[in-house]
């Protein structure tokens, strides 16, 4: 089972009775849309008050005031999860080497909207409004507070608290296979696993393709970005960069956007034949 903190998913509301203070939103009159061990469905609520990065909404009915933590109602499924997304989730948990989901984060979580609002994040943080999915900015971004905390190793206690489900152990539905989410990230090839001894516990950190060193490692990290890398971003910083990125220009595997300060991968077709000069000749001479 999955979490999700997004309240629209937990209920019908009209848009134009939402109330958003600098803390919180609030909604009036609205209706249950799930059953939930809390509450049935279709239920009325006169007023909802939810924070975001809080676990918690207070619900009010009629001489009543309740406390509810949102609870693991969904299955991936119904949250749109896929195989792809619980791995590209967990390699930006483990690359960010701190949660999102901290209010003092201010990292692009670069998530979808969707799970943006299932994380249960705040549209403002630290004053700013932050990027959703692969953006991507010319400039250095500020450092994050959190990033002094940030570490490499994570429980798997810990990557299921950022995805927001159960237990790692949980059988994921993909017709035409039944797999448990662990064999899912295992299996990727994105991560390494470390077992304590009597096997009771595990940590997870990313294999050693996400560590840039070298020509061939930089250009392994560009083929997995493929919306680009600035130069100065420090996952890629080392003391051979700048030979590196003019020699992988030569040879025709990345394009350096000087003036944007990016970097990206050639994508190339397998087999893909060199074009004739007189070909080349004639679309410089239409421009």
């Amino acid at each position: 089972m999955a979490m999700s903190s997004n309240i629209g998913r937990y209920f019908v509301f009209d848009d134009s009775s939402c109330l958003h203070t600098e803390s919180s939103t609030i909604l009036t009159e609205v209706r249950s849309k799930r059953k939930t061990p809390s509450f049935p469905s279709n239920h009325l609520f006169h007023k909802i008050v939810f924070s975001p990065y809080d676990s918690y909404m207070y619900l009010y009915e009629q001489k009543r005031q309740r406390k509810y933590h949102f609870e693991h109602d969904f299955s991936p499924e119904e949250l749109g999860l896929t195989a792809r997304s619980l791995v590209q989730e967990t390699v930006l948990f483990l690359s960010r080497g701190h949660s999102v989901r901290n209010a003092l984060c201010t990292c692009n979580p670069r998530l979808s909207y969707k799970r943006y609002l299932d994380y249960g994040l705040s549209m403002a943080r630290a004053n700013k409004t932050v990027l959703l999915d692969t953006s991507v900015t010319n400039s250095k971004p500020a450092a994050c507070p959190l990033d002094a905390q940030s570490q490499k190793r994570f429980t798997g206690e810990q990557v299921c608290t950022e995805l927001g489900i159960v237990c790692l152990k949980s059988t994921f539905m993909q017709l035409p296979f039944r797999r448990s989410i662990h064999n899912i990230l295992l299996q990727s090839g994105e991560f390494v696993v470390i077992s304590n001894g009597d096997g009771a516990q595990e940590t997870w950190e990313l294999c050693d393709k996400y560590t840039v060193s070298d020509k061939a490692s930089l250009l392994r990290f560009l083929q997995k970005n493929r919306m680009g890398v600035a130069t100065n971003d420090d996952k890629v910083q080392y003391e051979s960069l700048s030979s590196d990125v003019q020699s992988l220009v030569r040879s025709g595997d990345i394009m350096h956007l000087r003036a944007e300060g990016m970097v990206y991968a050639v994508c190339k077709t397998h087999q893909q034949q060199k074009c004739d000069d007189d070909l080349i000749k004639l679309w410089k001479s239409c421009k």
